[in-house]
């Protein structure tokens, strides 16, 4: 009798843990937003954090299942095509999508210009963007109609580093938000290496810069 009441008791202790682990799970949506004519779509969808991979054929939206509510590091990389990740600083059950813009790869360079920025935020490392800057992919997010960039800004880039993203779509609170943090922490790390000189070279400032 003792035996069976302590099998009862683990399986009601092991129902309970994977209900509550359950309860956690974060389910996200991924999407797709073209702007290329290119229809072969193929590549793969990863999670930092949790290390899953998941391959890619085509541009239907899909769910991933996410162990809880958080920060995660999102990305898509394809052979044919460059990708421009976004999503909200923290994953939960009300801000759960993430959004995969596609180019084609020679708009990537147009200009001189990478329009696929890494968006940097507070959970950033100081070394992460030291890295990004030492790339040339530390980038201002701005806003547009379409994703041109005019010579004035390629030419901020070739002198401090920091070149810019045109992001041709309606400003919406989530994305001004993104936009303000990225700007913001990027403001600050120029100030550090040159000053605040650099500000009055600007041609436009972005969210979150005054």
């Amino acid at each position: 009798m003792t035996m069976i009441k302590s099998l009862l008791s683990l399986l009601l202790s092991l129902s309970f843990i994977v209900s509550h682990a359950t309860e956690k799970e974060i389910l996200a949506t991924v999407v797709f937003e073209k702007v290329t004519a290119y229809n072969n779509i193929e590549g793969e969808f990863f999670v930092t954090e949790t290390n899953q991979r998941i391959k890619v054929s085509g541009t239907q939206s899909f769910k991933i299942t996410l162990p809880e509510k958080g920060k995660y590091q999102f990305g898509f990389t394809s052979n044919e095509l460059a990708a421009y990740t976004y999503y909200p600083s923290k994953i939960t059950k009300q801000k759960n999508t993430i959004t995969v813009r596609l180019l084609e790869k020679s708009e990537q360079n147009a200009g001189s210009i990478n329009l696929i920025p890494a968006v940097v935020a507070h959970h950033t490392t100081d070394e992460e963007i030291d890295q990004l800057f030492e790339k040339g992919d530390l980038n201002f997010i701005i806003h547009g109609i379409d994703n041109s960039i005019p010579k004035e800004y390629v030419k901020f880039k070739d002198k401090y580093g920091v070149g810019f993203v045109k992001e041709n779509r309606e400003v919406n609170p989530l994305s001004y938000k993104r936009a303000t943090e990225n700007n913001q922490i990027i403001s600050d790390y120029l100030n550090k290496i040159y000053g605040k000189n650099w500000l009055n070279e600007l041609p436009a400032k972005p969210f979150g810069i005054k």
